[in-house]
C-alpha cells in the first residue's frame, strides 16, 4: 500500500516513493494523469502549501465516502471485526466552522506549517476558521506580538480548556451522544470529562452524571456547563475506580472521549474486566486508535454500531462514536429506547 496526498480514488498518476517501511510506502504527486471525476479546483490558493487542509482538491462527498472506508478498513484490519454495522456520516458546512485555531508567527509570518512540517506558511485568512476568528487574526497580523504561538478563540471558547472546535456541528454531535443512552440508565460516568460539554445535557436528564477530567483548567469551566454533575479532577486510570463507585444502584452507562492517541494501555485494563454498565460510548478522532482499543476489550464488550462524524472537514481527521454493549447481558435485559438514529 502506497499513501500519496492529494490523490483521489481511481486517477491515474505519476508519483515519487519516497518512504518504503515493511508494510506501507509513501509518495509524493508529481502529476495527475487522468484525474478522477471527483477532483474539484481548491478553493484556497495555499492549498498544497499549507499543512491546515488535506482535501480540498476532492468534492465533499467524496472526502466523507473516503473518510467512512478509512473506519472501516482500520476496524476490520486492527480491530478484527468483521462486519461493523456503520451508520451514515454526520455532516455540516465544510468551511467556515473552526471557532479556534492556532497559529505561529516567525519572521514576519504568521500561519500554519507548510506540508513539508517545517516551513511556515504566511496565512492571511484561513478558510476553515468562522468570520469572526478570522477577524482576530486580521488584528493580530496588524498588531503581531513577539510570541511563537497563538491561539485564536472565539468568544464563547473561554480559558485554556479544551472545547469542541467545530461550531455548527457541535449542537448535532452534543445530541447524539446525549440521545445513545438509553432511557432509564441513571447514572453516567465519563472519563476525559473535558469542560461539560456532555455532563451538562447528560445531568439535565435527570441522570446522575461523574465525571473525571485531568485538565485543572477544564474544572471552572465543567462546574459552568454542568452545575448538576461531580467532576473528579485528575487521570481517568487513577480516578476511575473512585468515580465508579459515586455512580450507587440502578443501570450505568460510561462514556469516554480520549485524546487522539486513544486510551493508554492502564485505561484499557480498566475496561476489559466485569464492570456494572449496560453499556459504554467511545467517541474517538483516531480510527486506529479506537480500533486497537476495541480489540483489547475482547470478550467484555460488542460493538452495536458506529457513527461516523466529520467534524474536521478539508482535513484528515474524522471522528467516530461507537456504542458497546456488555457481553454478560443478555438482549432481552439491556435497556431499551436508545436514540441517535
Amino acid at each position: 500500500m502506497i499513501f500519496i496526498p492529494f490523490t483521489a480514488p481511481g486517477e491515474k498518476v505519476k508519483v515519487l516513493v519516497t518512504e518504503v517501511h515493511k508494510t506501507f510506502s509513501r509518495g509524493r504527486l508529481l502529476e495527475v494523469i487522468e484525474p478522477s471525476a471527483d477532483r474539484v479546483v481548491p478553493p484556497c490558493s495555499l492549498f498544497m502549501k499549507c499543512g491546515g487542509c488535506a482535501t480540498q482538491h476532492l468534492a465533499y462527498p467524496a472526502e466523507v465516502k473516503a473518510k467512512v472506508a478509512q473506519i472501516e478498513s482500520a476496524l476490520r484490519r486492527i480491530g478484527k471485526i468483521e462486519n461493523p454495522v456503520i451508520r451514515p456520516a454526520l455532516t455540516g458546512p465544510e468551511y467556515a466552522y473552526r471557532n479556534r485555531i492556532t497559529v505561529h508567527n516567525s519572521e514576519g509570518r504568521i500561519g500554519f506549517l507548510g506540508t513539508d512540517g517545517r516551513t511556515l506558511v504566511d496565512v492571511p485568512r484561513c478558510l476553515l476558521a468562522a468570520d469572526d476568528v478570522n477577524q482576530k487574526l486580521a488584528v493580530l497580523r496588524e498588531r503581531p506580538r513577539p510570541r511563537p504561538h497563538y491561539s485564536i478563540r472565539a468568544d464563547e471558547v473561554r480559558g485554556e480548556a479544551f472545547y469542541q472546535a467545530n461550531r455548527p456541528l457541535g449542537k448535532l454531535l452534543q445530541e447524539q451522544v446525549v440521545s445513545a443512552v438509553p432511557q432509564g440508565v441513571q447514572s453516567v460516568l465519563e472519563g476525559y470529562a473535558g469542560t461539560g460539554f456532555f455532563s451538562g445535557p447528560l445531568s439535565e436528564r435527570g441522570i446522575r452524571v461523574v465525571g473525571v477530567e485531568s485538565s485543572e483548567a477544564a474544572v471552572p469551566a465543567f462546574q459552568r456547563e454542568a452545575p448538576k454533575a461531580e467532576l473528579l479532577q485528575g487521570r481517568f486510570e487513577d480516578r476511575f475506580d473512585e468515580a465508579l463507585a459515586k455512580l450507587g444502584a440502578g443501570p450505568s452507562f460510561c462514556l469516554v472521549n480520549p485524546p487522539r492517541g486513544g486510551l493508554s494501555p492502564d485505561a484499557r485494563r480498566l475496561l476489559n474486566r466485569p464492570l456494572p454498565f449496560e453499556g459504554v460510548l467511545y467517541l474517538s478522532c483516531d480510527p486506529p486508535a479506537l480500533a486497537r482499543d476495541l480489540k483489547s476489550w475482547g470478550e467484555q464488550w460488542k460493538p452495536e454500531w458506529f457513527q461516523p462524524i466529520d467534524l474536521f472537514p478539508r482535513t484528515s481527521h474524522v471522528e467516530c462514536l461507537v456504542l458497546l454493549r456488555s457481553s454478560a447481558l443478555s438482549p432481552t435485559h439491556s435497556l431499551q429506547g436508545v436514540g441517535g438514529g
